[in-house]
């Protein structure tokens, strides 16, 4: 597994397991299974209310004998503000369990920004939290962020995929070392990207699946990516894709699938704009 270097000092696996939407009642198992298979990268979030499980999967990895520190755990708090933005750190640091905190982002914009990246960068000084990010971050909630920090963002995780690339926001989080991580990266089956003919006729050419290639396009170009799956089967068969090798013309004929415009949200209903142009507006 290729390991991309963070700004932090840290590296991070390229290629890592998502549990969104994944219920608390499954998560342990799932994550266990996920861990089996030889994902690294977890990662998890307040939001998601199964940080809980998360850790008592990752608790018996180690039990197990896998250390620590070839599992890189990420959390996302959602709060706004120092003092709640602190309790909210407590908070995930005591629901994994697990000791230092690989990577926690703040989930989207809030009204003080300023103030959660304050306790998040108080969170590092105290050795709770080893790097800090963003998810869903454009435009002026980015920069005001990035023009306060005495820590740089190590991420931006937002929607992307072989057809989203990102291309407007890449520029600037390029200036500020910070690395673009996806969630979504299969566009969540939609727009017909499992369908598409490039994909197809690139995964034919390497005996993969539409699928495996549009997530190998994300680890070749430098995208840290996070797919989803409580399939066993379906893990293993992700995971292979960060072993995938794209040539530089097939590279070339999948950044021109690159419409410009997002899916949306897991679980609600397509839309089709770039978040650059619009406030960002987390699903009620």
């Amino acid at each position: 597994m290729d390991h991309i270097a963070l700004n932090s000092g840290t590296t991070i696996p390229a290629l890592g397991f998502g549990v969104y939407q994944t219920p608390p009642a499954i998560t342990d198992r799932v994550v266990r299974e996920a861990i089996e298979v030889g994902y690294r990268l977890i990662d998890t979030a307040q939001y998601y209310r199964n940080e809980a499980q998360v850790g008592q999967a990752v608790r018996a990895a180690l039990s197990q004998g896998l250390a620590r520190e070839d599992l890189f755990i990420t959390t996302k708090i959602m709060t706004s503000g120092y003092e709640e933005s602190r309790r909210a750190i407590m908070d995930s640091v005591a629901a994994l369990d697990l000791g230092r905190i690989d990577l926690m982002l703040i989930h989207w914009p809030q009204e003080d920004g300023p103030g959660t990246w304050r306790a998040l960068e108080e969170a590092v000084e105290a050795g709770r939290v080893r790097a800090i990010g963003l998810s869903n971050f454009y435009g002026q909630d980015l920069e005001e962020i990035i023009g306060g920090a005495r820590i740089l963002p190590a991420v931006n995780q937002v929607e992307t995929s072989v057809v989203y690339q990102q291309r407007r926001l890449m520029p600037a989080l390029e200036r500020h070392g910070i690395r673009l991580e996806a969630w979504g990266p299969l566009g969540q089956g939609r727009r017909g990207i499992l369908t598409d003919p490039v994909l197809a006729e690139v995964a034919q050419a390497h005996g993969a699946t539409p699928a495996q290639v549009a997530l190998a396009f994300q680890v070749r170009t430098g995208v840290i990516t996070i797919p989803k799956t409580v399939n066993r089967d379906r893990m293993v068969e992700n995971l292979a894709a960060a072993d995938i090798e794209l040539s530089a013309a097939e590279l070339e004929h999948l950044a021109a699938l690159d419409t410009g415009h997002c899916i949306g949200w897991p679980g609600f209903p397509e839309q089709d704009y770039d978040p650059a142009d619009y406030p960002f507006t987390v699903p009620s």
